[in-house]
């Protein structure tokens, strides 16, 4: 195998102590990877990676089982994905239901699991000391599941519950009147999710016996792999997994095989309308490809997709967003399996380009025989490569439940070696695999997609009730798309000029430990720290301004909304090879004005903020592009209304709370009659009265920082007026007394927040609310969606709004009412309170050292802690120490008084509590409402009446 430029480190698997079966392998890791690493097969087969992290505060495992929902036997769809829900509800030596996620929640972890088409993914991460009993519990899944009959018929209502939360969920409805397209004899073309009718038991067959059936069938070691991530030594870890993984039965079961392809002849060629609940509109080009996977070390089909999907100058994107057609586009890899894949091309559309499909398609077929033309270039190629060796040598660690589930899917598509850095091989420029999967990409080979409002169908699909219509593309459009000069406006990418070519890490001799007011003036303030901990030559520039016009009203927020609006789009052009390049902006706007982000290699930062700064103060504001902003925002509002009933409310109790915020009725009644000049007169306006706040994190040095931001400095405080723009306030719920806000939303599904909040803002209030949630969650869960089987959607949470301290119970069930689930969540706040009377020290004092793992552990990347200390800005923590803070004052916590804490805050006669329901379109309850509360009608009026936590 031949090595990359970037001087890999190899690391040895030595022989010596492994296990009989067993193979050495070297496994190719960045030079930023402080892990070891060993690669392992244990006798049964089963493929096991371990990591090493010896600072790691989070252990982390995750299972990958290469079987699927495209096994589900015909009838039983569904099936693969039941049993994976399955397997959480009990085993012969855990045979409790939900003790293996109390014990992970309860140790500062989280834990989960997905089925997919060929893959059913497994995992957890938990304080990094408690990784070896947690090992013990998740074993005990692949080795001895109970299946208990009880839970098998419970669980089919869980599986239904997700189905049914996910009815007008465009994308899963767009994918099922996709299927009505693929071959019928695929296993693809099945509804996959599972319903009450598809996992009902049969007069032949009950499902328990067939789920044990395909679990026997498919949970064969052989088909699994396994990755480990804790503190251990690597020995430690081996000794583990093969003790708890060996039990892990084998009957040498076979992948699943694709008999037949996803596409037949006559499916293709076609035009597929869709009609979406939302405001969406949306051109998709399919094309069944050969398999991508066996080219992992060249990626013929991301060399295309990045240029096809490019997004600068010259670009297929900006004719079209130049012709008044698109606003996004993307393209690249879709469907993938060691059988066949698909390439697509996805263009987000204008109104006016839902009128021009065939155009549309027609450059994209233009610009695939620009890149046939001019595009296979080895100095593209090399480009590509560049960047893709850089992100693997300046690799900066994921978060371990993230790393170890990723690992375990790669497992099954990259050799062991290559298993670290598969995703970015591109070993060799192979122009003959390049053209030959060009080929492909023909108007005789495509499935054209048009997903939007109004668009003709005359079907619906099965289980989603999506309307659809398939019909053949006319024999002239096909030969117009294959013909035809190449427009001139269309061209390949030019060199990229963000490749960084300074990669020093920048060091100061005797860094501060945190961050620094390196410049303080009037209306200005810079923070600073050099920080080369994660040894990459990276860093973070961040600036807010800030207004007190951003947001004084509806109209101002708006009006702010679509002056940022048009600088990302003025930027977009140019900012697009940052992006690739490793260099990422983000512009956005927030209660007190916008901020800025910079985050990537620190060697051209300064030319990208220079371009950020010179839009900011002279944005482009034509009345061409303006009416596409002012239509994206219009879509964005009224798409609020069509999220699933649970985010309503939720949304709502933050939008009833926060101040200033404007719900989506009056910002749509503010943008009806806003112009182009209406922002043109706007952002002066807005820039007479600011202050700014910068962050430069990472390694920077000093006289680099002040640099930027003086670039920032000068341009946008320049004749500006030096102004406080005072924080967010929160509404200050009387304690004692009740409120309800009622939410009308079309859905089948009732939902319910219930939220408590509580009466101080200091930290030891907030210790108390997030000790709250760590407590809580599990048990919640358990009870109501395990048990009470009320809904897939069951979670409690902390809700802190600003510094103000609260918390959430939140519910959506196709089977009760909204006032049923209050009624049940009353319910089980009134009998946890009993059984928290009688919890014993020790298990208090578990919950209490898996909250201070989950506050306490260290920030993986240079990102996450920027991001930390720029929250800690925005809240004037210039002792950079509020997770010491609250880990303290959790600390402080006493059993007795938290039980004090508790009756006061969930069950007293003081406690302040907010219920935002979503009745949905259920029948008539069987509990009455409560009538004792203040209902509340208006928002706007509602805070205009309101008490406020004081300013922190």
């Amino acid at each position: 195998m031949r090595k990359t430029a970037v001087g890999l480190v190899v690391v040895f698997v030595a022989l010596l102590g492994m296990p009989v079966g067993a193979a050495a392998v070297a496994v190719e890791k960045s030079p930023n990877d402080r892990h070891s690493y060993e690669y392992l097969v244990l006798d049964n087969a089963l493929r096991v990676l371990l990591v090493s992290d010896s600072q790691t505060d989070q252990a982390a495992a995750s299972l990958d089982v290469n079987v699927g929902s495209g096994a589900d036997p015909e009838g039983r769809e569904g099936l693969a994905h039941f049993l994976e829900h399955m397997l959480f509800l009990g085993t012969a030596k855990y045979p409790q239901a939900g003790e293996y996620q109390e014990f992970i929640r309860t140790h500062g972890g989280s834990n989960n699991a997905y089925t997919s088409f060929d893959h059913t993914n497994y995992y957890f991460s938990i304080d990094a000391d408690f990784l070896e009993p947690a090992l013990d519990r998740f074993a005990q899944f692949f080795t001895a599941p109970l299946f208990d009959a009880e839970f098998v018929e419970r669980e089919r209502q869980a599986v239904h519950s997700e189905f049914q939360v996910n009815l007008k969920n465009d994308g899963r409805r767009g994918w099922s009147a996709r299927k009505q397209t693929f071959n019928p004899r695929h296993p693809r073309s099945r509804f996959m999710v599972g319903s009450l009718d598809t996992l009902a038991d049969r007069a032949d067959s009950t499902i328990r016996d067939e789920l044990i059936r395909f679990y026997d069938t498919h949970y064969s070691a052989n088909l699994m792999t396994l990755v480990v991530v804790g503190r251990e030594p690597l020995a430690t870890l081996r000794q583990w997994a093969t003790e708890k993984f060996r039990a892990v039965p084998s009957n040498d079961a076979k992948p699943l095989t694709m008999a037949v392809p996803l596409f037949e002849g006559e499916r293709l060629a076609v035009r597929l309308n869709v009609e979406p609940i939302k405001e969406q509109r949306q051109l998709s080009m399919t094309f069944p490809v050969p398999p991508i996977e066996p080219h992992y070390r060249t990626k013929p089909t991301q060399f295309i997709g990045n240029l096809l999907g490019h997004e600068g100058a010259g670009s297929l994107l900006s004719l079209l967003k130049d012709l008044g057609w698109a606003e996004g586009l993307g393209a690249g890899a879709g469907v993938s399996d060691a059988a066949e894949a698909t390439f697509e091309v996805g263009v987000e559309l204008t109104a006016a380009g839902m009128d021009h499909i065939t155009d549309i398609a027609g450059y994209v077929f233009q610009y695939i025989r620009l890149i046939e033309r001019d595009g296979i270039k080895r100095w593209l190629y090399d480009e590509q490569r560049r960047i893709n060796e850089l992100a693997f040598r300046f690799q900066e660690p994921l978060e371990p439940i993230a790393y170890a589930r990723s690992l375990a899917a790669s497992l099954h598509v990259y050799e062991p070696a290559d298993v670290l850095r598969g995703h970015y091989m591109m070993e060799s420029f192979e122009p003959a695999l390049i053209r030959e999967y060009l080929a492909r990409l023909t108007p005789d080979n495509v499935l054209l997609t048009v997903t939007g409002k109004g668009v003709e169908t005359n079907a619906a699909t099965r289980w989603y009730a999506a309307p659809y219509k398939i019909e053949p593309i006319a024999e002239p459009t096909l030969r117009e798309w294959s013909t035809g000069d190449v427009a001139t406006a269309l061209s390949i990418p030019a060199p990229n000029v963000f490749v960084p070519e300074h990669l020093a890490v920048e060091a100061v001799p005797a860094p501060s430990p945190r961050p620094v007011r390196l410049e303080r003036q009037d209306g200005f303030e810079l923070w600073y720290q050099n920080d080369v901990s994660f040894g990459v030559p990276r860093a973070s520039f961040y600036f807010s301004v800030r207004s007190p016009m951003a947001q004084d009203s509806a109209r101002s927020a708006v009006l702010t909304r679509l002056y940022i609006k048009a600088v990302n789009e003025q930027l977009s052009e140019f900012s697009y090879p940052a992006e690739l390049a490793g260099l990422s902006y983000s512009l956005y706007t927030h209660i007190r004005g916008f901020t800025g982000r910079l985050s990537g290699y620190t060697d051209k930062q300064p030319l990208l903020l220079e371009r950020i700064v010179h839009a900011l103060v002279q944005p482009e504001v034509t009345d061409e592009k303006f009416a596409l902003h002012k239509q994206e925002l219009e879509r964005a509002l009224k798409n609020v209304k069509q999220d699933t009933p649970y985010a309503q409310t939720i949304s709502e109790v933050r939008s009833l709370l926060l101040e200033p915020d404007w719900p989506e009725d009056r910002q749509l009644e503010a943008l009806g009659d806003i112009t182009a000049d209406d922002v043109r007169a706007f952002v002066p306006e807005l820039s007479k009265r600011v202050e700014i706040i910068a962050l430069a994190h990472g390694s920077v040095l000093p006289e680099r920082a002040k640099k930027m931001a003086a670039i920032v400095r000068d341009a946008l405080l320049d004749g500006a007026k030096a102004v406080k723009v005072p924080r967010g306030r929160v509404v200050h719920l009387p304690g004692g007394r009740d409120y309800a806000r009622q939410l009308d939303v079309d859905h089948s599904d009732s939902a319910i927040t219930v939220y408590y909040q509580g009466e101080d803002s200091n930290v030891e209030a907030r210790a108390r609310f997030a000790l709250l949630a760590q407590i809580l969650s599990s048990p919640f869960y358990h009870e109501l969606r395990t048990v009470s089987q009320l809904g897939y959607v069951v979670f409690a949470a902390p809700m802190q709004l600003l510094k103000a301290p609260g918390a959430m119970f939140v519910v959506q069930s196709p089977v009760a009412s909204a006032v049923q689930l209050e009624h049940q969540i009353g319910r089980f706040l009134q009998e946890y309170g009993e059984r928290l009377a009688v919890m014993d020290e020790e298990e208090f004092a578990r919950h209490k050292a898996g909250l201070l793992t989950r506050i306490l552990e260290a920030e993986k990347r240079l990102t996450d802690r920027t991001d930390r200390y720029w929250a800690e800005i925005d809240d004037e923590e210039f002792g950079f120490d509020s997770r010491e803070q609250l880990a303290a004052a959790v600390r402080a916590i006493d059993k007795d008084g938290f039980v004090d804490f508790y009756e006061a805050t969930l069950r007293g006669p003081t406690a302040r509590r907010l219920v935002v329901q979503a009745p949905g379109r259920r029948p008539a309850p069987a509990v009455p409402a409560a009538d004792d509360r203040a209902s509340i009608a208006d928002p706007i009026e509602f805070k205009r009446a309101s008490t406020f936590f004081p300013r922190a």
